[in-house]
Formats: C-alpha cells, sequence, structure tokens
C-alpha cells in the first residue's frame, strides 16, 4: 500500500516488467511492428500527488500500449474513469476531501490492437492536508493592558510581534499551523462533519513501565469577572473582562460560508452559544462580541472554545476555518485599577522596556494603614514595595521596576492624582538628592518603557517624595495631591518608581476630577 500526501512529488506503484512464465505471469503475443515483433508490455505506473494531496495524477510506464483507461476508484464519482489516449500520457483526479484520510484502489488498464487487455491495481491511501493561508489577520491594535490574550502572537512591535502580558498560560497546540508570515494561526478543517475545540491546557505525560502515556488536557478556566487578576494572586476579586474577539478566514469553495462559535463552561455543564455567524469569502474576518449581551447567556466561565458550521450554512470540499487573535478585553479605564495593589501587579506593568524589565515593583504586605476607601484598617494592607536593587534614577539597572497604568480621561480636564508613600529611614548612602518616590503624570500612553522614561521632561503633572519616616504604620504615611489637566486625547499615564538605598512603598493611588 502507497501513501499519498502533501509533498510526496512521485510513488512507483509495484509492478515488474512482464517477462517470462517462471516470473509467474502469462506472456502477451506478440505484435508485428515496423521494428519486428513487439510485446505489449504495462511495466508500472507512477502515482504523484499535488496541491493539498488529494490531487492524484497517474502516468503508465509501458511498451507497445495504444491507450489506456484509469479507474481512480472512487465509488461516489461518476467521473472518476479516465482514458489516456496517446502513449507517455498522464490522468488525474482530485479526490475529495471531506474526510482527512481514505483508501482507495487505483486500476490501470493498458489496451493494444490485438492484443489482451493489461490490467494492473494497487491501493493507495489518500491524506488531505489543507494548505495553510497566505494571508494573516491584522494584529490587535489598543491598550496592551486591556486585552487577556488566548490566542495570539501579540500585537506588532518593532519588526515582530509582542506578546500580551495578560495571556492564558497553556493550551492545546494541535491545531496551530503557521502562515507565510511567520504568524501562528489555528486550523480546523472538516467542519461540516462537527465540532471541533479549541482547547485549554496541554495534555500531559509522564512515563509507565517505560512507555509515555499521554493524559487528557486538563482545562485552565478563565473566569470572565476576574480574567485580568493576576494568577500568583489568590484574591478572587479580580477585574472583570467586557467582550471577546475573533479574526476568522474561510474560502467559501474549500471552507464554510456560516460559523456557530460556542463557548463551554466545564463547571456547571453550561454552554453560551452563537450561532448564524456571516462569515466573507477569501477574506479575514474581524468579530466582537459582548460577553453579556451577545450570546445565549451572559458567559461567566470559558473552559473550551468550539468551531463549527453555523446553521444553515454550507460546509464545501475541506471545510476548513483558520482563526486567529482571540482575546478577552476589557474598556480603557478612566479609572485607576487595581490602586490598592490587592492584585499584586496586575495592570501595573508596562508591555515592554528596551534595556530594562517590565517587572512593575516588589510585591509588599507592609502596605498602608488605610484602607483604599479611606477608612482606617487598624493594620497594615498590601501595598507597592521598591528596593535599592529595584530602583530607578541613581540606581537604574536591567533590574530597575516601574509601574506604568494607562488611563482615558475626558479631554482638557483637571484632575488630581493621589497616593500614599513611605520611606524606611534605616541607615544607607543615600544617592544627590536623597531618597524619593516618584509620581508622574506622563503625556499619552506609552508601549516601552525606555520611551516613558524619556517623556518624564514633558509630563503633565509630577511629585518627588522625600520625607522619610521609616515604613507605614498607624501614624507613618504621607498623602500626596497632584493636580494635572488631561490633555487634548484624554490619554495619560501614571510611572511610579523610586531611587532609593532602603525599601520605600506606595499605596492607595487614585485618579479622580478636582473638586
Amino acid at each position: 500500500m502507497n501513501l499519498i500526501n502533501k509533498g510526496i512529488s512521485a510513488l512507483l506503484i509495484s509492478g515488474l516488467i512482464l517477462s517470462c512464465e517462471d516470473d509467474g505471469y502469462t506472456p502477451i503475443a506478440p505484435v508485428a511492428s515496423s521494428g519486428g515483433e513487439t510485446m505489449s508490455v504495462l511495466s508500472s505506473f507512477d502515482v504523484s500527488s499535488a496541491d493539498d494531496g488529494t490531487f492524484i495524477t497517474v502516468t503508465p510506464v509501458s511498451v507497445g500500449v495504444d491507450s489506456y483507461v484509469v479507474d481512480f476508484g472512487d465509488p461516489n464519482s461518476t467521473s472518476d474513469v479516465i482514458t489516456i489516449s496517446e502513449q507517455g500520457g498522464s490522468a488525474s483526479y482530485d479526490y475529495p476531501n471531506e474526510e482527512e484520510e481514505v483508501e482507495y484502489t487505483i486500476t490501470v488498464t493498458a489496451k493494444a490492437e490485438g492484443q489482451s487487455d493489461i490490467t494492473k491495481s494497487d491501493e493507495i491511501t489518500v491524506t488531505h492536508s489543507p494548505m495553510v493561508v497566505g494571508t494573516a489577520a491584522a494584529s490587535p491594535t489598543g491598550s496592551h493592558a486591556d486585552v487577556f490574550a488566548v490566542f495570539s502572537d501579540g500585537i506588532d512591535y518593532d519588526g515582530g510581534f509582542l506578546p500580551y502580558a495578560e495571556a492564558l498560560s497553556d493550551y492545546d497546540t494541535d491545531k496551530v499551523v503557521t502562515t507565510t508570515s511567520d504568524n501562528n494561526i489555528l486550523q480546523y478543517s472538516r467542519l461540516g462533519n462537527g465540532a471541533k475545540t479549541f482547547l485549554f491546557g496541554k495534555p500531559a505525560t509522564y512515563e509507565e513501565d517505560g512507555t509515555t502515556i499521554k493524559k487528557e488536557a486538563e482545562p485552565e478556566p478563565i473566569i470572565v469577572a476576574e480574567a485580568f487578576a493576576s494568577p500568583a494572586n489568590d484574591n478572587p476579586n479580580g477585574i472583570g473582562a467586557t467582550d471577546i474577539h475573533f479574526d476568522v478566514y474561510s474560502a467559501f469553495a474549500q471552507g464554510i460560508d456560516k460559523l456557530k462559535i460556542t463557548l463551554v463552561n466545564d463547571d456547571t455543564g453550561d454552554e453560551y452559544v452563537l450561532d448564524d455567524i456571516e462569515l466573507s469569502d477569501g477574506e479575514w474576518t474581524s468579530l466582537g462580541y459582548d460577553l453579556a449581551t451577545d450570546f445565549s447567556a451572559p458567559v461567566v466561565r470559558i473552559d473550551q472554545i468550539k468551531f463549527e458550521s453555523g446553521t444553515g450554512g454550507t460546509a464545501k470540499d475541506h471545510a476548513t476555518l483558520y482563526v486567529d487573535n482571540i482575546y478577552l478585553s476589557k474598556d480603557s479605564s478612566s479609572v485607576i485599577l487595581n490602586g490598592g495593589f490587592d492584585l499584586s501587579t496586575a495592570q501595573w506593568k508596562i508591555a515592554t522596556h528596551t534595556d530594562g524589565n517590565t517587572d512593575a515593583f516588589n510585591g509588599s504586605s507592609d502596605g498602608s494603614w488605610t484602607n483604599y476607601d479611606g477608612s482606617p484598617n487598624g493594620s497594615k494592607t498590601r501595598g507597592a514595595k521598591w528596593s535599592s536593587s529595584t530602583s530607578g534614577g541613581t540606581f537604574a539597572s536591567d533590574k530597575s521596576r516601574y509601574a506604568y497604568q494607562a488611563l482615558t480621561l475626558t479631554p482638557g480636564t483637571e484632575y488630581i492624582l493621589e497616593y500614599e508613600y513611605a520611606i524606611k529611614d534605616d541607615e544607607g548612602n543615600d544617592p544627590v538628592g536623597g531618597r524619593r518616590m516618584v509620581a508622574v503624570v506622563l503625556d499619552g500612553h506609552f508601549i516601552d518603557g525606555a520611551d516613558a522614561i524619556a517623556a518624564e521632561t514633558s509630563a503633565l503633572g509630577s511629585h518627588v517624595g522625600t520625607i522619610v519616616d521609616g515604613k507605614f504604620s498607624d501614624t507613618v504615611g504621607t498623602l500626596v495631591q497632584v493636580p494635572f489637566t488631561s490633555n487634548d486625547s484624554g490619554q495619560v499615564a501614571i510611572w511610579l518608581y523610586a531611587v532609593t538605598p532602603k525599601d520605600g512603598w506606595v499605596d492607595n493611588v487614585k485618579v479622580y476630577e478636582a473638586p
């Protein structure tokens, strides 16, 4: 049996020149020719595949044959029998590819005047491999902090892709293919035969008696109300997502014209369905949906995503759909999120930092004794901490940490940046200008921390705190209020860091309209 697949240029189907009775063949009576007596012989036939592996070409190898009849053996076709009328000719047939792998028997019958027909057959396995789409969907845009990536290479940046900080950590990669532009996408074929699933979590493997055993994938659920919470923090009150996005591609002649998407909640067994989605033929289509209102029920948890041909739609040929940029998003915020740092560094990381790193600060339980709403807590809360090794300014290094959060405010409006800080008063070698906690209102949004540092000189507002009274306590902590006016776009960013040989803290960061 021969295996025919994309990339195989030619396979010789087994066959020997008919030569003598000792070989188990019956010689064919010779016929007259201008060169003497010639025995008609069908020695073999070549089989080659092209395109997606289902377009098969048969070329007989023979002597003294007038014509051939090639039966490609497709039981569901009336056009799979083809006659070749000249020596050296070939016949081609495009097998259907609704199934990924199918066995067929190809039979070639050689015909010569005055002689009996000569027939050879062999079985082949046709394996269909859909061609990868040559184009890619446009990379996502918008604030890096407003996206939780389920499947995406990230945003276009500096000649490559910049991955999202908030992203699903694991998923099954069986359906991932790479386009000609080196963009990873998902490929789902034969959607007319049933749903195909994008599963969170990769199958685990373990050894047992020297054999590798593959376990079922363990899903990593996405809790919609907590999508933007730090996974390292056990606090259940995260920052919620509002929308889900998909980029999809289908060429109708080989794909589907309508799509059905189902988000599956394994915890409850609930399915959130969106059906009858109209696609564009041969183009990437951008789809965006409200998680609360657009599906059959408000989406609260996602463990897997199913794709299938939509109700009333048509699935043709290999019925392939390509999917990219699956992500959850939230609206750009006009207020500080996680300003009390209960969710650790969530919402405070810059997307990238040339010659630096994207860690926002050190986690700390030595924050303010005041709650975020201004009420006394009676003990310390969580906060953001810097030490000498994570300070900037004089102590700047590739370990320096900067907290960054982008906001979209009402343009041309007066606001207040408010926060508390404290600096440890232990003995240490102070930098020039002393120990300080720095807060800056940047004019615009930034992707690279190096650009944010450079923009400090044109800030909308800033404060350098130099009061050194020790760590936060019920009596220690400096409240700062920085007035500023938002720019014409309303896009501003808060930028926090320390310059100190000893620990410093910031807590209860807020931005609100000036009274």
